[in-house]
Parts: structure tokens; C-alpha cells; sequence
């Protein structure tokens, strides 16, 4: 079992009645703290400038705007995908705008938003590769990323492949270039934006395993989540939401299974 896992179960237990609730709390801090992405894009990237920019990181200084009228009060606290729950639930971060799909354990353990992009793993493999599917990639180096949806998605759709872990998306895909890994599964879009036309790679057209990407927060903060809830519905109503989602998806949006 996980570390991150263990200590959202332990403050799970320990989780009582709050005389300030998480919203106020965070207010009377005066800065939302989100642990978000940075090799991530279009998610959650840095730019050649050095300053983050991406869908989540828009959607963190959205959410400090309405909370404090500066959208510099979203405090941006950069996690990777497998110690990015250790941030949360050690009391770091707020809330989660990272990439995180959602699942039935993580439903179990934290309190997740209601979906705001629809995200499918897709396998990236070189231009001169003959694998056509997972059937293609049995007892072939796989290379997944620690702690990702995808890590599990491939044990059950292909237990034949020979996985290997990588600590991030950029290290899965070096896996690839440098034909470590026959193959690396990830998150469509972002698989998309980081490697684009490159004529050394490509992706493989099947989606596998569409999810939703969400917020999250501790069990003991769900009135925050609630609150996300909200103003994610009202974004969809006045249309706010879909002027950012084309901002940065438009591009790939023929590649994509949702919004």
C-alpha cells in the first residue's frame, strides 16, 4: 500500500467537525494553494519564459480570482504524478488540479470534483515500430508512469507486457526515443501536445480506458470540492469554460474522445 494511501486513510479516521470550514480557511490564509503540473501541457507546463501556463493552471487562477479578486493568490505548488497525493494529504497543497483521473480508490480516499476534461490513455510507440495495439506489446518492455491509471490499465488489458516504471512522462517518453520501452501509455492529450508531428514518434490511434479528469481534496475539506462543484457548473453556463477549454485544446480537439 502506497504511502499517500495510508495517510489519507489515517486522516480519514481522524477527520472530526471543523468550526472553520475549508473554504474560510482558506480565505483567512489569503492564497489557494494547488498543486498542479509542470510537464504536463496543455494541462500544466512551463513556458520558455519560466512561467507556468496550461488548462489547470488558468483553472487554479480562476478559482483565486473569485476567492480573493487577484488571481495571484493561487499559490502554484508543482507536483509529478506519483508524490502529488503525498502533497495533499500531508497538508501542502488545498487541492489537486494535476491530471488526476478519477477512480473508484481515489473516490474511496479523497473527495474528487465532478469531471471537468474526458481523457483517454493512448500508446506511444516510434515511427518504426510494427505494434498496432496492445495485443502487439505482449512480452515487450512497456513503460508506464509510477502511480499513473495507466500503470494499472496495462496490467489488466496487457499482464504479458514487461513493465517499466518511469518517475515522469518525460522519462517515458526518452524510454521510447531511445528504445528502452517498445511502448509508453499515458494521457492522450498530453501525449499529443509534447510530441506533436515529431517524425520519430507516433501515437497509436485506439483510445484505451477513457476517464475523467477532476480536482481533489482531503476527506475533511469536501465543503472545498463542493464549492469547485459550483463554480464548474457555472463556468459551463456562462460559457466561460468552453472559451478556456478551446483556448487550449482546440488544436487537438479532433483527437479527442470528449470535453
Amino acid at each position: 500500500m502506497s504511502a499517500w494511501i495510508v495517510a489519507a486513510l489515517v486522516l480519514a479516521v481522524a477527520t472530526g467537525a471543523h468550526a472553520e470550514s475549508a473554504v474560510d480557511a482558506v480565505r483567512a490564509r489569503g492564497a489557494l494553494r494547488v498543486g498542479v503540473k509542470a510537464d504536463a501541457p496543455p494541462f500544466g507546463s512551463v513556458d520558455a519564459a519560466g512561467r507556468p501556463v496550461g488548462f489547470e493552471i488558468e483553472l487554479a487562477r480562476f478559482f483565486a480570482r473569485v476567492l480573493f479578486d487577484d488571481d495571484r493568490r493561487a499559490e502554484l505548488v508543482p507536483v509529478t504524478t506519483a508524490p502529488r497525493f503525498d502533497a495533499l494529504t500531508a497538508g501542502r497543497v488545498d487541492v489537486l488540479l494535476a491530471t488526476v483521473t478519477a477512480t473508484d480508490e481515489r473516490r474511496r480516499l479523497l473527495e474528487l470534483s465532478d469531471p471537468y476534461f474526458m481523457a483517454a490513455s493512448r500508446v506511444l510507440v516510434r515511427n518504426d515500430s510494427r505494434v498496432q495495439g496492445l495485443a502487439d506489446l505482449a512480452a515487450r518492455p512497456v513503460a508506464v508512469v509510477r502511480d499513473s491509471a495507466q500503470a494499472r490499465d496495462v496490467g489488466e488489458l496487457q499482464p504479458r507486457a514487461v513493465v517499466r516504471v518511469v518517475g515522469s512522462v518525460l522519462e517515458g517518453v526518452h524510454a521510447v526515443r531511445s528504445g528502452q520501452a517498445e511502448g509508453f501509455v499515458y494521457d492522450d492529450l498530453v501525449l499529443l501536445s509534447l510530441v506533436g508531428s515529431d517524425p520519430a514518434l507516433r501515437i497509436l490511434r485506439t483510445p484505451l480506458a477513457p476517464r475523467p479528469f477532476v480536482a481533489a481534496a482531503r476527506r475533511q475539506d469536501a465543503e472545498l470540492i463542493r464549492w469547485v462543484n459550483g463554480w464548474l457548473a457555472r463556468m459551463r453556463r456562462d460559457g466561460s469554460y468552453g472559451e478556456m477549454w478551446r483556448r487550449h485544446f482546440g488544436p487537438f480537439e479532433s483527437h479527442l474522445i470528449g470535453g
